[in-house]
């Protein structure tokens, strides 16, 4: 079980761990990202379970390896990894290399609240982490192309009309300014359209059979659940 963060939701700069394998992240994440208060960095998932802190999110790599050449590779990451910090009762925000939108669909199916690419401006994955900490849904733009691409199959996303409008004009780059003045609602509106999406999104992936996903995307049966 999580130990709880006292911070009350929106009150601070987001308290985080950081679990990483590289010590270059490890040690210079508090500096590029000041707007987060990093408490405890871990090489390890496992280290994270023997020693868990209370925090508000925990930033999570996907490819974690023993730093030590002795010690044995970690038994832990991806949707394992997931799963496990899922289950002590974090929120977790991942912080990859990853682009391929399917493998990081998956870390939504699995229990992450959102994703984030290492080659994103500092101020993004401060952000991803704040909207997180508010019980939020973040999705890079890889997934919000394959919300589209679902939608269009006719998935059970459920989408609002204005939703799929705000998706489909998120997944060709258009900026939030220049979307909004389109559809004649202002910026914020357009964020709470594209906000309920990711979370339909999310839903989507937590509730739908693995067989109904594949199907959905185009591959074949196994092709993409074959370790669940």
């Amino acid at each position: 079980m999580a130990e709880t963060s006292d911070h009350g939701e929106g009150a601070g700069p987001p308290r985080v761990v950081v679990i990483d394998d590289s010590t270059v992240i490890r040690g210079g994440f508090a500096t590029v990202h000041p707007g987060l208060d990093v408490i405890a960095t871990y090489a390890a998932v496992e280290d994270f379970e023997a020693h868990p802190v209370a925090c508000d999110v925990v930033v999570l790599d996907l490819l974690l390896r023993r730093p030590e050449p002795q010690a044995p590779s970690s038994a832990k990451q991806g949707r394992a990894a997931i799963r496990t910090v899922r289950d002590l009762g974090y929120r977790i925000c991942i912080y990859t290399d990853e682009r391929r939108s399917l493998v990081l669909a998956l870390c939504l199916r699995a229990g992450a609240d959102g994703v984030v690419h290492k080659s994103d401006p500092p101020e993004v994955a401060v952000q991803a982490v704040r909207d997180i900490r508010q019980g939020q849904v973040v999705v890079t733009q890889s997934l919000v192309g394959l919300t589209e691409l679902l939608d269009r199959r006719g998935a059970t996303l459920e989408l609002s009309p204005r939703q799929r409008q705000v998706i489909s004009a998120r997944a060709r780059g258009r900026h939030w300014k220049d979307l909004a003045a389109t559809l004649y609602i202002t910026e914020g509106v357009a964020r709470e359209h594209y906000q309920a999406a990711c979370v339909k999104l999310r839903h989507y992936l937590r509730d739908t059979s693995p067989g109904d996903i594949e199907r959905a995307v185009g591959i074949g049966p196994g092709d993409l659940f074959d370790d669940e």
